[in-house]
């Protein structure tokens, strides 16, 4: 089994990927998140682990613009506690690390911790990236925040671990698969769907007012511009009940009625939370 995810070795996508799917499986690193929407339609995976969320930094809304673009289903959401790490090459010391590579978002997470080290931010595009330049570089005075997995990966010694200042840092991820990868013995239980409302004054609220009668928690509402459509907007909402669910369907059923058009993203089992 091959998964693809976003990033190189050691990102935090493949400790998740790992986390869910066990150490056995066969990880394939991509470029961009589209690209891994590529790889799962084009066949080339079997499935896709894509971040859509984060207790600090919000949504990743590029993924659910390709969630709605493209012709895949989640399967399976994934809790990812980050913790970060502080790593340089073997032979190096806290005392003499003057300055540090990560991601913007990582960085910020550290600041206090880096602070107190008086250790300058160096921003780079991403975590693992960071490490592996640290790495193959021949400076002993720089490191790279990333996950403890890049130690293994990249063979670096760790300087301190779990040094953001927001202990519940936590992402959530969603595996993606083709209609005919979906496993056959999934037993979901929750749902997101994306649909647009009619242009009306209360439009949304009908549309919620569905979700009410019904008794169904949402988890998540969102909207999102359409590109070609200026002004118009996808509203992506999750709930706590499965697709299989009598009055899941009689929910969707009744909003198809009131929305322009409405779209199963995918139903899955519920995660347990990890915080």
């Amino acid at each position: 089994m091959k998964i693809a995810f976003q990033g190189i070795r050691g990102a935090y996508s493949e400790m998740a990927l790992h986390s869910y799917f066990g150490k056995d499986v066969e990880s394939m690193g991509c470029d961009a998140f589209d690209d891994v929407f590529d790889a799962v339609n084009g066949g080339e995976v079997t499935f896709g682990l894509i971040p859509v969320e984060n207790t600090i930094a919000g949504s990743v809304v590029e993924n659910y613009d390709l969630l709605f673009a493209n012709e895949v289903l989640v399967i399976a959401e994934v809790y990812l506690p980050i913790q970060h790490t502080l790593l340089a090459k073997q032979g190096a010391r806290l005392a003499d690390i003057t300055q540090a590579f990560s991601h913007p978002h990582a960085l910020k997470q550290c600041k206090a911790y880096l602070k107190s080290q008086n250790i300058k931010m160096r921003p780079t595009y991403d975590t693992a990236g960071a490490a592996q330049a640290v790495a193959e570089g021949d400076r002993m005075d720089c490191a790279a925040i990333a996950s403890e997995l890049c130690a293994e990966i990249y063979d670096m010694q760790i300087l301190a671990r779990n040094i953001q200042s927001n202990t519940s840092n936590t992402t959530r991820f969603f595996v993606i698969a083709k209609q005919e990868n979906v496993p056959k013995d999934l037993v979901p239980g929750k749902t997101t769907v994306a649909f647009k409302t009619r242009h009306y004054p209360g439009a949304l609220v009908d549309c919620l007012k569905i979700f009410q009668k019904y008794k169904l928690n949402l988890s998540k509402l969102e909207s999102r511009p359409i590109p070609e459509n200026p002004w118009e907007y996808v509203f992506y909402a999750a709930f706590e009940a499965g697709i299989d669910q009598p009055e899941v369907k009689s929910a969707i059923g009744e909003l198809t009625l009131h929305a322009v058009f409405v779209k199963l993203l995918g139903s899955y089992p519920k995660a347990e939370k990890c915080w």
